[in-house]
């Protein structure tokens, strides 16, 4: 079995949905289960309709559900030519945009949306690209099943950052799924949504299906998680910033996950973790040229020659350095600012500490003032905004030759306000004015990609659009 979990570029129109039959149907031989994620920007708009709609603007709010139902119709039109299926799925489209269009006139009255709210809208984009696709794959001759993952993924009550009761999954995933497996037919199911015990939708956090696929593939305990989105693997740096990135064939699980935490956009952070559970290989693959080998995240480090793999980003950061006011043991002092962090639904990226205090970096968009407040209570506060965290990682970096001396060298003409080692040997961060990560990270990537020679990388055939 394999589990393959489809991005919503892979899914954002007809053609794409096409891709994704061919590409499962060429693998039906693995017993594939396939994980769906919302189209291209569905998510985004049905929030802003949900928006919309608590302030008081329902025609607004209409409007924007009907420009992303019409994307839905066109698709099943362009899909489906039987024209049975054709009709019942335009029904299906039609009830969902009849009972988002009841909550929109809800919303309005109570003029809040409340995170519950939030998440049962959420859900529908979900709910209704998976449809397509499994009715996209009856139309070609693969049998296949549409199966609601609130059938099998109950999760606690924490809207919008849900987290799945693990022993209830262990139980009703086997028995939704492996009937199906038996009869050599395809489930296709959701990404990111779950369910409350009383019932409400949940999900589990914007982007957060990758970390699904992950979960229900260490369940079932598959041979291979894939994830289909639209680059050609993990890449040396983010192709956005970097002229000629490479592609990296093989990571360790340790440095998959330092590279996800630290800003790379292609897998979520928690996907790696129930994978390392069970020992699940993780593939990235481009769904729009599949003929390509992607990337392998695996238990086995590829190589024992030091080598740096990837450099990540993270932007709008902010450094709180606090002191201490009282004569705290260290642990006690730790303990009173990251409850207070966690108070404020905040947590740190990096923490550097020392015998005067404790450094931390974290996103700006966690509401620093009332932060800062907070931890006046425990010490004084030095707040720093505008700033950026760069993270090298890859296989023992601190052993590559010359390493700081070649950073250092890259990075002279931008102030590094702060680095740190992470806790495993795959990683090293420093953090730099925000404006400057991107000449950075391009100076970097220039010092350590682009005249190394090695079997770990591979030329990109097309740079990513």
């Amino acid at each position: 079995m394999i589990v393959m979990k489809f991005g919503g570029t892979s899914t954002q129109d007809a053609h794409a949905v096409e891709n994704v039959v061919k590409i499962v149907k060429a693998r039906l031989d693995r017993k594939p289960i396939v994980v769906i994620s919302a189209i291209a920007q569905a998510t985004n708009m049905l929030e802003r309709a949900g928006r919309l709609a608590a302030d008081g603007r329902t025609g607004d709010a209409r409007s924007a559900l009907l420009a992303l139902f019409e994307r839905h119709i066109a698709m099943t039109d362009a899909l489906i030519k039987d024209q049975q299926r054709c009709q019942n799925l335009r029904k299906t489209i039609s009830a969902s945009l009849g009972e988002l269009e009841e909550m929109i006139k809800g919303l309005a009255i109570l003029r809040e949306l409340t995170p519950r709210a939030l998440d049962t809208i959420y859900s529908y984009g979900e709910l209704l690209s998976s449809r397509i696709v499994a009715v996209a794959l009856e139309e070609n001759g693969v049998a296949s099943r549409w199966i609601d993952t609130r059938e099998f993924m109950v999760t606690d009550d924490r809207y919008n950052s849900a987290s799945p009761d693990m022993e209830l999954l262990e139980t009703r995933l086997p028995e939704v799924i492996m009937p199906l497996i038996e009869q050599r037919t395809v489930p296709v199911t959701q990404g990111f949504i779950g369910v409350t015990r009383s019932g409400h939708r949940t999900t589990m956090g914007r982007e957060s299906s990758d970390y699904s696929a992950s979960v229900i593939g260490s369940v079932l305990g598959v041979e291979d998680i894939q994830i289909w989105t639209d680059v050609d693997g993990i890449l040396t740096s983010d192709p956005t910033v970097v002229a000629s990135p490479k592609k990296v064939k093989t990571l360790s699980f340790a440095e998959a996950f330092d590279l996800s935490y630290f800003g790379a956009k292609v897998l979520h952070p928690k996907t790696i973790l129930p994978a390392v559970e069970r020992n699940v290989p993780i593939h990235v693959y481009n769904s729009r040229r599949s003929e390509l080998s992607g990337s392998l995240i695996t238990s086995m480090n590829s190589s024992g020659t030091p080598l740096v793999k990837s450099i990540a980003y993270k932007r709008n950061m902010a450094i709180l350095a606090v002191v201490p006011k009282h004569r705290y043991g260290q642990y006690i002092f730790w303990d009173h600012v990251y409850n207070i962090l966690t108070k404020h639904g905040a947590s740190a990226s990096l923490t550097a500490s020392s015998e005067y205090g404790l450094s931390i970096v974290l996103d700006q968009s966690h509401e620093l003032p009332s932060i800062v407040q907070g931890l006046k209570e425990v010490g004084s506060v030095d707040l720093e905004e505008g700033k950026g965290i760069i993270s090298m990682v890859g296989s023992n970096i601190r052993a590559v030759p010359k390493f700081m001396e070649r950073l250092f060298r890259s990075v002279s003409e931008y102030p590094v306000a702060a680095i740190s080692f992470g806790a495993s040997p795959s990683s090293l961060c420093i953090v730099v004015d925000d404006h400057s990560v991107p000449g950075a990270v391009t100076s970097l990537h220039r010092e350590f990609f682009d005249t190394v020679e090695s079997d770990e990388f591979e030329e990109l055939r097309h740079l990513p659009s």
